[in-house]
């Protein structure tokens, strides 16, 4: 039976990976990077973003770059996370690095997607789960969020975003371990030019890591969106490029918190 160092991806978009544009080096699948994968169906509704897992088993694959529908690669932090992780020798021989893929773009706490018995948080615990069972070896090492825009420009209050989040992070460690939580800042472009409703979130997101204890929060004001880099209108995303920067400061801040 294969054994596992499991890291927890969660959040929205950013989370999921939608970065586009030029890199300096390009993504390499690594056969000892894999990820865990739920099928969905992911649709555009009046009540916000519906998710419907279907009745189908958890797929775990080595972790490629997701594909676009104009043909496109897209990036995501956590594979350069994975890189480096494996780069810097933390995996111990005869081990594998697994990425529970649990991020969904448009999601939040406002609209039901995320909290405590809300349908991605249950689906997280289902698929964190089933990568423990595979091995009685297998361990949780991080657990990585980027989330906030949508509670942001859904009029989340403060205080309720600040109970929700804290609560889900407990929970997990509850369940997982106490494993290093990392969370980051939102796409630059997009927050100042959404200022007002953005910095409440942002403050809350870097309180709760405070307060957690073994939790960084990354900072990201010098890296470039999608439409900085493409000039396409997306400012809320980061480019892919700076996705991959941004793994690599998700990995600077874990390595940092195992030897605090």
């Amino acid at each position: 039976m294969e054994k596992y160092d499991i890291i927890i991806l969660a959040g929205q978009s950013n989370a999921e990976g939608t970065g586009y544009g030029p890199v300096e080096k390009e993504y390499v699948p690594n056969e000892n990077v894999l990820t865990l994968d739920a099928e969905k169906i992911v649709e555009v509704a009046p009540e916000g973003m519906r998710v419907t897992y279907l009745d189908k088993p958890l797929v775990i694959k080595t972790a490629e770059e997701s594909i676009s529908a104009d043909g496109q690669t897209v990036g995501c932090f956590a594979l350069r996370f994975a890189t480096r992780y494996v780069e810097a020798g933390l995996l111990e021989e005869g081990r594998k690095l697994l990425i529970v893929r649990a991020a969904i773009g448009g999601t939040g706490f406002q609209k039901g997607n995320w909290g405590l018995t809300a349908p991605l948080y249950l689906k997280l615990l289902e698929m964190t789960d089933y990568a423990l069972s595979l091995n009685p070896e297998n361990k949780v090492v991080a657990f990585l969020w980027h989330q906030g825009e949508h509670d942001a420009f859904e009029g989340n209050l403060p205080e309720n975003y600040k109970k929700q989040l804290f609560e889900m992070f407990t929970d997990v460690r509850a369940r997982y371990g106490n494993m290093p939580v990392i969370t980051a800042d939102f796409a630059n472009e997009w927050k100042t030019l959404n200022i007002e409703i953005c910095a409440p979130i942002i403050e809350v997101i870097k309180e709760v890591s405070r307060d957690l204890g073994n939790a960084a929060f990354v900072e990201t004001a010098d890296l470039l969106s999608n439409n900085q880099t493409l000039q396409n209108g997306d400012t809320i995303h980061f480019s892919k490029q700076s996705l991959y920067i941004l793994g690599g400061r998700y990995f600077n801040a874990f390595q940092q918190l195992k030897k605090d």
